[in-house]
């Protein structure tokens, strides 16, 4: 077959998620007008060069049998490093965008911080030392995996003037109060086992109606190959909880700084998540060991209105559009990028 506006190759997890995927796409593809393909991992044929791929034809949901395609565009969490090697030997290295998209959070930080520390919470590789030293300077510290989970695993824990520290999960009331030091660490290690986590300050959040929120900057490629800031969205927690990934509510950050600020300090506080966003996107870029076409920043807000970095995501979640009315440039770009990456 002739495809010659390009064959672009959507890489998910497993043949359930294909449809789902492909769908949220295709309704987004009218002005690339490439043909585009879900495919799983284990539908890759390497001998023929070819893949088994679920695609829309005559009005119906049905897998086919097409070459590799000319672009990849991967959603699919943690994929193997051999695979996708393997592929770009073929389609070529540059040709599949989001390949590193499970993010170590302790390189993402050593990667950033030369240019956005004032930005940074400081932020370590775990050590039961340093955490009770972190502890003692910051008195509030986060605890998560190096490797990110959907905000699984993060404790919060806050040194009190009593001298006790309560070990938070989810909820800032205390799941576990040690009594001193050795305790907290003796504690943090059966929570933890042997999976590698970071130490991250503890930030103060700003709170809306004494609920948490972030702000999630989505930064993505466009047509042309640049990097644009696509919109700026929050989480809202759920009372008591200061874990945004479980959330109430999902809404357009600007509603909130609307409700908290004046116009002008609303306008700079954007500005800057902006001005941020697209540093960050720069910097990743400068790593040849990365190829991305799209990522998010989290962020949160002090109450003196400073900027925290909190994490950055390789594979945006995009449920949480789903909530939004007139996000369909979210779904646009990836495919406007593939196309730039296909005639390019």
């Amino acid at each position: 077959m002739n495809y010659k506006n390009g064959l672009v190759g959507i890489l998910v997890a497993n043949r359930i998620q294909r449809k789902n995927v492909l769908k949220q796409y295709l309704q987004h593809n009218a002005a690339a007008k490439m043909k585009v393909i879900c495919f799983t991992p284990s539908s890759i044929n390497w001998k023929t060069k070819s893949v088994i791929g679920l695609h829309f034809s005559k009005g119906r949901w049905v897998p086919g049998k097409f070459p590799f395609p000319h672009v990849v565009y991967n959603r699919c969490y943690d994929t193997n490093k051999e695979i996708i090697k393997r592929l770009g030997a073929v389609i070529g290295k540059d040709k599949c965008f989001n390949h590193i998209n499970r993010f170590s959070k302790i390189e993402i930080y050593n990667r950033l911080s030369d240019l956005l520390v004032d930005y940074l919470p400081e932020t370590v590789a775990y050590e039961k030392e340093k955490a009770v030293q972190m502890l003692k300077d910051h008195k509030i510290l986060y605890l998560k995996p190096c490797y990110g989970n959907k905000g699984k695993g993060v404790y919060r824990v806050e040194l009190k003037e009593s001298g006790e520290i309560h070990i938070c999960h989810h909820y800032f009331s205390p799941k576990i109060i040690a009594r001193d030091s050795s305790q907290f660490q003796n504690y943090i290690q059966k929570l933890i086992g042997t999976t590698p986590y970071i130490i991250q300050e503890g930030v103060e959040a700003l709170q809306i109606n004494e609920q948490n929120f972030d702000i999630r900057a989505l930064v993505q490629k466009n047509e042309k190959g640049l990097w644009k800031v696509t919109n700026i969205i929050s989480r809202i927690a759920y009372e008591g909880s200061y874990n945004t990934s479980i959330c109430e509510k999902v809404c357009l950050s600007i509603d909130i700084f609307n409700h908290l600020y004046p116009q002008d300090t609303v306008e700079a506080i954007l500005c800057s998540i902006d001005d941020i966003s697209l540093k960050a996107a720069e910097i990743l870029d400068s790593n040849t060991s990365y190829h991305l076409g799209e990522f998010s920043v989290d962020f949160t807000l002090d109450n003196n209105e400073q900027i925290w970095i909190i994490e950055l995501n390789g594979q945006p979640q995009k449920s949480l559009y789903s909530e939004l009315l007139n996000q369909n440039e979210v779904y646009k770009r990836p495919l406007q990028y593939a196309r730039y990456l296909c005639t390019h």
